[in-house]
């Protein structure tokens, strides 16, 4: 039986899917086997690599058990817990691993009990190192059982490990085979199938050319039939496409509108891809662009066309009928989303009407459209014409009309007697008929109008010329308010300098005069010189206000931001004034309301300024009894703070003028009240600052009250929820159990100072639990009772108590020589750090609550800081051993406690862990240069604060030298390594980073005692005192002819260098700043280019006190700065700080 073409088709296709089916089974099956394979693969390698990581945890163990033994550190201890712990997890996944193998399994059983036996003994070994009580023999037993133990071990892994490496290439082997095989499948598989398709398009090419033998013959016949129907519907095209084209320009179009009907008719009709259509103007001689269609841009053809010009200019000029043309590349462009190209044919056609050229359409087609195109243009080519025509016409007669309408409405809104004529005009252009007379009138109007015109761009010019002026004076008079602010602020720095000048004498002469060191003076002459003194501080005190004043005006002073609590800050108002209201009979009330929140997010200092500023003016004009009160509450998003007074008021009249500086309610030569009248200026501008106000009522004879209004700042997500603290009496108790000793021979013994009793009794479980006998102190005023009774070794506070602030308890602990030393760890619920809290002597801040491991972590801390209780922490950074040692062991006979770093990373390390109060630092490191690890110290907010003596035997370049100045007062660069000068350097930072507290008593007698100890290194030494001011000459010399140096004296930059040529022996230069002829900075400059000069120390004088003074002196060469009014005490360190470099 013969079978058909699709017989023969169905079956080849059947057959071919049935070997792919069969291929693709056998394919399958074979990759299947290789996965099976290669997860026993993966399988062996698993278990060989938890054989390998049991061995190295066993190993791990090992070394962290012999770094024990042998440093004793913690961190073994922990890593050896941790290795033992992990040995048995992993142990058990290799048990897992190997069930599948008898053999395996049983081997891993036998590793496990050696393992047990092994850890056993590190165990042993580990429990006697901790205790501490072994022999070496018991030791040494261990270990050659461990040994032992240890190789039996390694022989059960290596058997184990053998049997897996064997298992590994028997199935590496296996998944190669099974691989090849698929491979095999795959391509026997598919050789068969492509043989089948060969097979098949065989067959269906031989039955597919016999079928197209057969459609030739047909074809031939169809296609003279088919040119008679083209013939026919080509005529019926074109009469369908003329209708369509002539209904397009029907109607009353515009000429833009008309054009672009009859292009995109034209395209919908005929498929033309671009056309272009232009009129011939008015004109007559010029082609203008009415509509384009399909074009990218209107700016693909071009707008204008001259006759003559190009192929439409010419073609317009010749008059033709039709013209087609080849196009070439660039010609026209047919753009769509995809591409573009130029069309093949364009065709011109020239619309004429009454042998004129009227309009040109350019038409354009990416193959030829034929003749019928040309037929169809020739047919409705007059039909457009008329169309154009009449479009024009009707064009022509709208702008008559608009533009007669246009002239009669303006007409009309100059004058009301040409209504008649307008009126008239606009009937005659409602038929289009103007007048010669008519026009001649409108171009009259036209001109009065342009007159008129005229005028009021004159009188505009005229306006723009005086508001030109007018912004000429306003530019004028901003520059003068600026020249005024700038001759303000210098007039302050020299006024500062003017005033500071001779205050300067009055204060160390009467300082001199007080101590009465010849005996010449009684008693109440003493009284007149402790009088001039104390006048002196307060003249200080009001150039300094003044100076804030402008500072505040001049917007230089930036608020910081930080949190505060309100009862401290309650306290804190309380405590500075209540002495004061006592002395005056008067009650200070200081309360919050409920409204008011627990925390404030504010600038301390500077809202303290203002309430102070607020309540000394309440006290001072408040007569006993009276009543003086502070109340702070929140409305509105704000915060209130109300200072009222019973005091004497102030009229309306004056309530405004108080706030101006210098001015006050009684400002007559007799007022009762004195004062500058500089507090409340300083407080409204401060109070702009905060975005706030202060305002004012009063009556008088009743009392003022002043209200400081403040936006209240909310930070919850940096804030959490405080506990209100809950007052309870906690008398001090006997501690628990007896400590140990600490090393230097005292108790461990804690202050613990909380009002939370819970968080009290849980710290101190723990702290007696490290061996601390502790006692619990729930306010501020209990605490400050206790220390000295029960004279702790350390103390935890917390930031918030019910009667004073932390920052106050922890100032007092500080401020008092009996307590200074004790180290002091601070706890908060909030998050209360402060740099100024490390600043006043805490050695760190822990946030509530505090968990087991941060309660150990303070003990610490506070064990290691009570060990050196007494005395002082040096950082000695220097990376030669031998120097390291020597200097060390100089500064430890000194009673300085030194911590040793060889390089830049452990001091790091040091700085982070320990406290240090000063650092000696070598410049020469072995990891980081020693400048550069000087500005990283420095950048550390919490170690800035830390003085620092740069000792080096190399000589510093200026850049370095400007480079390490920069820093505060306590950085000194070291030119030689004197170890006596060293230790004076050291002494000198440590003294003054200590809290000061001396009576004035005291203060006299320090410095007598400081002038009688520089006598003797003084004594016979030559100084040049460079000053204008003979007052300050005066007192200068008879302090320092008194400390036993040998003075010269120059009064100007010039005569300074003409001193220094005449005495070669000077060692040492104090140099103002501000002098006639040659000032102190010049004068410096100069000194330090002559070569012998170069190393005489310079100190700069100035009593400007301006931002950038200090770094202008050591630009220049000056080796530091003391400002005036000059301290003695500091201006006799610096001098021996500088001879002994020099």
């Amino acid at each position: 039986m013969r079978l058909t073409f699709q017989r023969q088709v169905l079956l080849g296709i059947s057959f071919s899917i049935l070997l792919v089916l069969v291929v693709g089974y056998v394919s399958y099956d074979a990759i299947l086997l290789q996965q099976e394979n290669d997860g026993w693969v993966d399988h062996t390698r698993e278990v060989m690599r938890v054989s390998t990581a049991v061995k190295n945890r066993l190993l791990s163990a090992e070394a962290n058990v012999r770094g024990f033994a042998i440093t004793g550190n913690g961190a073994f201890e922990t890593n050896y817990l941790q290795a033992t712990s992990e040995i048995w997890k992993d142990l058990e996944a290799l048990r897992i691993l190997v069930r599948d193998n008898k053999v395996q399994s049983t081997r891993v059983d036998s590793l496990s009990g050696l393992l047990e036996d092994r850890v056993g003994l590190m165990s042993r070994q580990y429990e006697i190192l901790k205790a501490g009580k072994y022999s070496m023999d018991t030791i040494q037993r261990i270990v050659l059982q461990g040994k032992e133990v240890s190789l039996k071990i390694e022989f059960s892994f290596r058997r184990i490990e053998n049997l897996e490496e064997g298992l590994l290439t028997e199935r590496e082997q296996l998944a190669s085979k099974s691989s090849a095989r698929a491979k095999q499948c795959i391509v026997m598989g598919s050789l068969l199938f492509i043989l089948v398709i060969l097979l098949l398009y065989y067959f269906i090419r031989k039955t597919y050319l016999a079928q197209l033998a057969s459609e030739k013959a047909i074809q031939l016949a169809n296609q003279k039939l088919e040119a008679l129907a083209l013939e026919d519907h080509e005529k019926n095209w074109i009469l369908n496409a003329a209708m369509e084209l002539s209904a397009a320009v029907r109607g009353e179009p515009t000429l833009t509108e008309l054009s672009e009907r009859l292009l995109h008719k034209l395209g919908q009709v005929t498929g033309a891809q671009v056309s272009a259509m232009y009129l011939v103007t008015r004109s007559g001689n010029v082609l203008e662009r009415a509509a384009v269609y399909g074009l990218p841009a209107a700016d693909s053809a071009p707008a204008y066309i001259s006759f003559g010009e190009g192929v439409l200019g010419q073609f317009a000029a010749d008059r033709g009928d039709v013209r087609r043309l080849e196009v070439a590349q660039g010609y026209l462009q047919v753009k769509t989303a995809t591409g573009h190209s130029a069309p093949g044919v364009v065709l011109i056609k020239n619309i004429s009407f009454d042998g004129s050229v009227a309009a040109l359409i350019e038409i354009g087609y990416l193959q030829d459209p034929g003749s019928k195109l040309v037929k169809l243009l020739s047919m409705v080519s007059d039909n457009v014409a008329v169309a154009i025509m009449a479009a024009r016409a009707r064009e022509i007669a709208a702008e008559l009309l608009e533009k007669t309408q246009l002239q009669a409405e303006e007409l009309e809104s100059q004058q009301e007697e040409l209504r008649v004529t307008n009126e008239e005009l606009t009937r005659q252009t409602s038929l289009l008929q103007v007048s010669e007379e008519e026009l001649r009138v409108q171009q009259e109007e036209l001109k009065q109008i342009n007159t008129e015109l005229e005028e009021k761009a004159f009188m505009l010019e005229e306006q723009k010329s005086t508001i030109e002026e007018a912004r000429d004076q306003i530019q004028l008079k901003a520059d003068e308010l600026e020249r005024s602010g700038r001759f303000k602020s210098e007039f302050l720095a020299n006024m500062s300098h003017e005033l500071r000048t001779p205050l300067n004498s009055i204060l160390i002469l009467s300082r001199i005069l007080g101590e009465n060191k010849g005996a010449r003076l009684n008693e109440e002459e003493q009284r007149y010189a402790s009088v001039i003194y104390n006048s002196g501080n307060d003249l200080l005190t009001l150039i300094n206000d003044i100076l804030d004043l402008a500072k505040v005006e001049a917007g230089k002073i930036e608020l910081v931001h930080e949190h505060i609590s309100t009862e401290s800050l309650l306290v804190e108002v309380r405590n500075t004034f209540q002495k004061i209201a006592e002395n005056k009979g008067l009650e200070l009330a200081v309360e919050k309301t409920g409204s008011c929140p627990d925390m404030l997010l504010t600038d301390h200092t500077r809202l303290l300024q203002i309430l102070r500023n607020l309540i000394s003016n309440a006290v001072k004009f408040t007569s006993a009894p009276g009543r003086v009160s502070l109340t702070i509450s929140e409305a509105d998003g704000y915060l209130h703070f109300e200072v009222a007074d019973t005091g004497i008021g102030i009229p309306l009249e004056k309530q405004a003028s108080i706030f101006e500086a210098f001015q006050q309610a009684d400002g007559s030569t007799s007022r009762k009240y004195g004062g500058t009248g500089l507090g409340l200026s300083i407080s409204r501008e401060l109070a702009s600052l905060f975005n706030g106000s202060i305002s004012l009522r009063s009556t008088p004879g009743e009392g003022s009250v002043f209200t400081l209004k403040i936006p209240y700042l909310t930070e919850s997500d940096e804030q959490p929820a405080r506990q209100e603290p809950v007052a309870v009496a906690v008398a001090p108790a006997q501690p628990v159990a007896v400590p140990p000793a600490s090393e230097n021979g005292k108790a461990h013994r804690l202050l613990l100072i909380e009002d939370d009793t819970i968080f009290a009794a849980d710290m101190a479980s723990k702290a007696q639990g490290s061996g601390f006998e502790v006692v619990i102190a729930s306010s501020g005023r209990q605490a400050l009772e206790m220390v000295t009774g029960f004279d702790p070794t350390a103390i935890i506070l917390d930031m918030h108590l019910p009667d004073m602030s932390g920052e106050e308890v922890l100032k007092a602990l500080k401020n008092d020589s009996r307590t200074r030393l004790i180290p002091v760890h601070t706890v908060s619920s909030g998050d209360y750090f402060d740099e100024e809290m490390i600043k006043n002597g805490a050695i760190g801040f822990m946030q509530k609550p505090v968990d087991e491991r941060s309660a150990q972590h303070i003990f610490s801390a506070l064990k290691l800081e009570g060990k050196d209780l007494g005395q002082q922490r040096i950082l000695l950074i220097e990376d030669d051993a031998y120097q390291s040692k020597y200097l060390g062991d100089f500064l430890a006979g000194n009673n300085i406690f030194v911590l040793y770093a060889y390089s830049a990373a452990e001091a790091l390390s040091l700085l982070g862990t320990d406290r240090v109060d000063g650092i000696i630092l070598d410049i020469r490191l072995a990891d980081m240069n020693g400048l550069d690890l000087l500005d990283t110290i420095k950048e550390n907010p919490q170690w800035s604060a830390i003085p620092v003596v740069v000792n080096t035997a190399e000589d510093l370049s200026q850049a370095d030298l400007s480079r390490v100045m920069k820093y505060a007062h306590p950085v000194v660069i070291k030119t030689k390594k004197s170890n006596e000068r060293l230790l004076d350097e050291v002494k000198l930072f440590l003294k003054k980073i200590q809290p000061k507290v001396q009576e004035p008593e005291e203060r006299k007698e320090s410095f007598s005692n400081a002038v009688v100890n520089a006598e003797r290194l003084f004594l016979g030494k030559k100084l040049l005192l460079a000053d204008d001011d003979m007052r300050n000459i005066f007192a200068l010399s008879a302090v320092l002819e008194d400390a036993g140096f040998s003075i010269e004296i120059a009064t100007n930059g010039k005569e300074a260098i003409n001193k220094l040529e005449d005495y070669p022996e000077i060692e040492l230069i104090l140099m103002d700043v501000m002098m006639p002829e040659m000032d102190g900075i010049e004068a410096t400059r100069r000194i330090r280019q002559v070569p012998r000069w170069a190393n005489i120390p310079i100190i700069a004088v100035t009593a400007k006190a301006m931002q950038g003074d200090r770094e202008q002196c050591l630009e220049a060469g000056a080796n530091d700065y003391i400002s005036k009014p000059v301290d003695v005490d500091k201006l006799l360190s610096l001098i021996k700080v500088w001879l002994h470099a020099a």
